[in-house]
């Protein structure tokens, strides 16, 4: 005896509700529904492909085999946060990127120097409306460039390296290119930004509160006149070993301490610890997770509620 569907006797318009939701809860049970019927995966491809994480050579070749099947428009529209978390090859992440060009947020897990050498920046520079860009590890190990940053990103992470407090117009380590600005200066190229997070290593050398007034810096022009974007947020994400975790838990409490002591725009600068990994906090946060700058903006809330 056959079983019978267990769908048979409901509305087209409530199975669909059904489906949509499990392919929501989880994204394993999105793929296997888009193998049911190509109705179904009418209504589950748009939830599979919302969210592409591609961390290997092979799931790059993969997507590009997969969206070779579909209208130009699906990918443009579909896509809406990618992650690009393998080094290349790079000619293959430039098709992905120049056929995603609808992407809203993108997490760069790749050498972006290497791929400008190879590339260029018109893909990333032909991106839609941008909204949300992570420079994550290798991606800006050495600098980075405001060239392959969206002129349209509001929230921005970058990785930084040492800091030399010596250096006060430009204490950070950033690598210039021809004709790049140094320091925050190649902030000038992103107008519209307004949430900065840089995934920081403090060294026992320097007192890790040395960096706040460097960052209460940006805060400071209001009315723009040296051409920085108007920032509403710095978060500073701490990295370290777990068995230095005393230290580094120590130096996030110093770090809100000393913004908070410092008052006026540094009330702005929140510090915390860096996840272990900030690609698997990109993509649980595009997954429904907690996103990265919800904590930080009730702390800046509830710092200027006490003002």
């Amino acid at each position: 005896m056959s079983t019978p569907f267990v769908f048979s006797n409901l509305p087209v318009e409530l199975v669909r509700d059904i489906l949509e939701h499990a392919a929501l809860s989880d994204h394993a049970t999105a793929r296997n529904l888009t193998l049911v019927s190509s109705a179904v995966r009418h209504w589950t491809d748009p939830i599979l492909y919302n969210t592409v994480v591609l961390s290997s050579a092979r799931s790059l070749r993969a997507f590009l085999a997969a969206i070779a099947n579909k209208p130009s428009d699906f990918v443009r529209t579909r896509v809406h946060n990618l992650g690009i978390f393998t080094v290349g090859p790079v000619q293959s992440i430039d098709r992905v990127l120049t056929a995603c060009a609808g992407v809203r947020s993108l997490a760069c897990g790749f050498s972006l120097p290497s791929y400008k050498q190879s590339q260029g920046v018109a893909a990333l520079q032909s991106l839609a409306q941008p909204r949300e860009q992570h420079l994550l590890g290798v991606a800006c190990r050495d600098g980075w460039d405001a060239s392959l940053v969206g002129p349209t990103v509001t929230h921005l992470r970058i990785h930084l390296t040492s800091f030399d407090s010596s250096r006060p117009d430009c204490p950070f380590a950033f690598s210039d290119g021809p004709g790049q600005d140094s320091g925050w200066a190649r902030l000038k190229a992103l107008p519209a930004l307004t949430h900065l997070a840089v995934v920081y290593r403090p060294s026992g050398s320097t007192p890790p509160t040395t960096i706040i007034p460097h960052l209460a810096r940006l805060f400071q022009s209001p009315t723009n006149e040296d051409g920085l974007p108007a920032l509403e947020l710095v978060l500073i994400q701490i990295v370290g070993a777990r068995k230095d975790a005393a230290f580094f838990g120590g130096a996030v409490n110093a770090l809100n301490d000393a913004a908070v002591s410092a008052g006026g725009p540094a009330h702005r600068i929140v510090a915390e610890l860096a996840p272990q990994s900030a690609a698997r906090q990109w993509e649980e946060a595009k997954r429904g997770g907690e996103c990265l700058w919800d904590r930080a903006e009730a702390v800046v809330r509830s710092r200027l509620e006490k003002k």
